[in-house]
């Protein structure tokens, strides 16, 4: 018995999620960077300087290796430094340099574009309603597991006051 999957919410939210993601890379491969290392930069843009390496996977929800994949680049292109922590030697925090500050105001241009590249294809009420129901799903898929109780969206948006 073969499952259709064009039915599938999950399955048309990660077509979605891909597809923008591929956008934002192209957008991103001109300052050598990628959307996963700008979710580290965002971290730091909303949370402010000097997240712990740890904070940052447990934030980002990634493990340890993960991180340091992401941070190596981000370091090497000159958009953070690692410092060791003044009480602990074996802490090292995360700052953004002056470059890594002024990338902000780019992602937040190439969002923009992209999400208005969204907005068109949906009416003012249609888009009021889609971010109503993600937030329902995305409510729904967090409760019950290991993650209960988080909001993944506080994590890589600043509080906006929805």
């Amino acid at each position: 018995m073969s499952h259709s999957y064009q039915n599938n919410i999950g399955y048309w939210i990660k077509l979605i999620f891909r597809e923008t993601s591929r956008l934002y890379d192209q957008r991103l491969a001109q300052y050598g960077i990628t959307t996963s290392q700008v979710g580290v930069l965002v971290q730091l843009w909303n949370v402010g300087d000097g997240l712990t390496q740890k904070e940052l996977h447990e934030r980002l929800r990634i493990r340890p290796a993960s991180l340091t994949n992401l941070l190596d680049p981000l370091v090497k292109g000159g958009w953070v430094i690692r410092k060791q922590d003044a009480e602990d030697a074996r802490v090292k925090r995360i700052f953004l340099t002056d470059a890594g500050r002024s990338l902000e105001q780019v992602c937040g241009g190439i969002v923009e574009d992209i999400e208005e590249r969204i907005q068109q294809q949906l009416t003012p009420e249609e888009s009021a309603l889609m971010l109503v129901w993600l937030r329902k799903i995305h409510n729904g898929v967090m409760e019950g597991g290991e993650d209960r109780g988080k909001d993944l969206h506080s994590l890589f948006i600043e509080n906006d006051s929805e």
